[in-house]
C-alpha cells in the first residue's frame, strides 16, 4: 500500500514518474541500490564511509571558512555593501539556529552528496528576508509544468507537506543535465565507494577473527584422523599470537607473506580513494595521501584547488544568492555579494611580499590595502598611491613622438630652405 500511494500520487500528472520508470531515491528510502561488491550504497549512508567523508569535509570546510561580503558598484567605483539587510544574514546570522559557517557547510555536504542543497528563504508580514532555513535534500524536489513553464518545489517543513514558488528556494546545484535538478556524485561512485566499503570490512574480519595467517605446517606423510587433530591445534597455537610452538613428528613450520600483499589489497584500497577523490576534484595531499607530494607540488596543488575546485562552487553560490536574495532593482543599482578567497591565495611570505612589492609600484594598491589584507591597522598616509615618475600613458607617448617628428620635419624645411639660399648667393 504504502508504494501504491507513492506511485499513485505522481503517476496522473505530466512530468512525473510512475512504476515503469521509478528514481533512485525510491531505492534509496531502503538502503540504496547494491553494487557489484555486494554493498549498498546511498546518499544517506556516504558519509559513513572515510574516504567520501574526507572528501566532502574537505570541500565543506574549505566553501564555509569563506566569508561572504556585500558590494555595490556605484558610478563605476566599488563600494561596502555591508548595511544591506542581506550582508547581516550572510555575514552574521542566516538563521536563529546556525552561524554562516554552519549554514555554508550543511549547503556543500547536501550538495556533495545529494547533488542539491536547499535553503527556504522565509520572510516577514512586509517581504523583507529573515531568514534561510535548510531543507531537507531527502525531502524536497523541484517540479517543472511543461505547461506553463512554472518552477516549485516540494518539500517538507514541521512534518507538513508543502509548496514553493522558485523565488522562494535557494537551490544550489552540482552537476546537472537539465539545469533544475543536480546529479549525485554518490551515484558515480557508488562502485568504488562500495568496494571500498567491503575491503574495509574484510579487513576487519581478518583482524577480529585473526584470521592472518603467520605460516603453514608441512607435513611429510598422510596423517591419521587423530594426528590431523594435533595438527589443527598447532596449526592454530601458532596462528593464535603465541611466540613459541612445539613441533614434532616432522612437521615444518614455514612462515608465509601476507596475502593481503600478495592480492595488491593496499593498493586497490589507494585506487578506489584516488577515484573517489577525482570525482570531488580534490587532491590528494588534502586526504593525507603523501607519497608522490613534496612541498613545492603540494603549494602548486593548492593554488590549482582553489581556482578549479573551489571557485566553480562559489560562483554558483554567488549567482543564486544574487538572483535569489537581492531584487530586481537592487541588482540594477549594483548589489553583488562574493566570497573572500584572499586567505586561500596568499601563498608563502616571500611569494606575498613581492606580490604587494608589484601591485604597489604599479599603483594598483596602497599601503593601507596591503595592511588590511594582512591583518593589520592604517597608517597616516597610507591611502596615498604611488606611481613611478618612468612610466607614461601609450597614447601621450604617441603624441609627443608625432609632435617631435613634426619639429624635426619643420627644421629640415627651414635648413632645405636656407641651404638653396646660400646656393643662390653663391651663383
Amino acid at each position: 500500500m504504502f508504494l501504491e500511494g507513492l506511485f499513485s500520487k505522481r503517476s496522473n500528472e505530466p512530468g512525473r514518474w510512475s512504476p515503469s520508470s521509478v528514481p533512485e531515491w525510491v531505492f534509496d528510502m531502503f538502503g540504496g541500490a547494491k553494487t557489484a561488491s555486494g554493498k549498498a550504497v546511498s546518499e544517506s549512508t556516504a558519509l559513513k564511509h572515510p574516504d567520501v567523508f574526507s572528501c566532502v569535509n574537505v570541500l565543506s570546510d574549505d566553501v564555509a571558512k569563506l566569508s561572504v561580503h556585500t558590494f555595490r558598484q556605484l558610478k563605476g567605483n566599488i563600494v561596502s555593501g555591508m548595511d544591506h539587510p542581506i550582508a547581516n544574514l550572510l555575514y552574521e546570522q542566516p538563521n536563529r539556529y546556525m552561524t554562516p559557517f554552519v549554514w555554508k557547510k550543511l549547503m556543500m555536504i547536501h550538495v556533495l552528496t545529494w547533488g542539491n542543497g536547499y535553503s527556504f528563504i522565509k520572510t516577514d508580514e512586509n517581504g523583507l528576508i529573515k531568514e534561510l532555513v535548510p531543507l531537507n535534500p531527502a525531502n524536497t524536489q523541484p517540479y517543472l509544468d511543461p505547461n506553463t513553464g512554472i518552477l516549485w518545489y516540494e518539500t517538507i517543513i514541521n512534518q507538513k507537506p508543502i509548496e514553493l514558488y522558485s523565488d522562494e528556494v535557494l537551490h544550489f546545484k552540482g552537476l546537472t543535465e537539465d539545469g533544475i535538478n543536480g546529479l549525485s556524485p554518490i551515484r558515480v561512485v557508488r562502485e568504488h565507494v562500495g568496494a571500498q566499503a567491503a575491503a574495509t570490512e574484510y579487513n576487519a574480519r581478518l583482524y577480529k577473527n585473526d584470521a592472518t595467517p603467520r605460516g603453514i605446517l608441512k607435513v611429510p606423510t598422510i596423517l591419521e584422523p587423530g594426528a590431523k587433530e594435533k595438527v589443527r591445534g598447532e596449526w592454530k597455537r601458532v596462528n593464535s599470537g603465541e611466540n613459541i610452538a612445539v613441533i614434532d613428528a616432522g612437521l615444518d613450520y614455514q612462515s608465509i607473506s601476507m596475502p593481503l600483499q600478495e592480492a595488491q589489497f593496499v593498493e586497490s584500497m589507494k585506487f578506489n580513494k584516488a577515484q573517489i577523490a577525482s570525482i570531488y576534484k580534490v587532491p590528494l595531499h588534502k586526504l593525507n595521501e603523501l607519497d608522490r607530494a613534496t612541498f613545492s607540488n603540494i603549494e602548486h596543488q593548492s593554488i590549482e584547488y582553489v581556482k578549479n575546485t573551489l571557485q566553480p562552487w562559489l560562483v554558483s553560490f554567488e549567482q543564486e544568492i544574487k538572483i535569489k536574495l537581492f531584487t530586481d532593482n537592487e541588482i540594477k543599482k549594483g548589489y553583488y555579494i562574493q566570497f573572500n578567497v584572499n586567505s586561500e591565495l596568499r601563498g608563502d611570505s616571500k611569494s606575498r611580499a613581492e606580490y604587494y612589492e608589484i601591485m604597489e609600484r604599479i599603483g594598483a594598491m596602497n599601503i593601507n590595502e596591503i595592511r588590511a589584507l594582512e591583518s593589520k591597522n592604517a597608517i597616516n598616509h597610507g591611502d596615498r598611491h604611488l606611481v613611478s615618475l618612468n612610466y607614461t600613458f601609450l597614447d601621450t607617448l604617441e603624441e609627443y613622438q608625432m609632435k617631435k617628428a613634426g619639429s624635426s620635419l619643420k627644421g629640415g624645411e627651414v635648413n632645405a630652405g636656407q641651404g638653396d639660399t646660400k646656393s643662390d648667393n653663391k651663383n
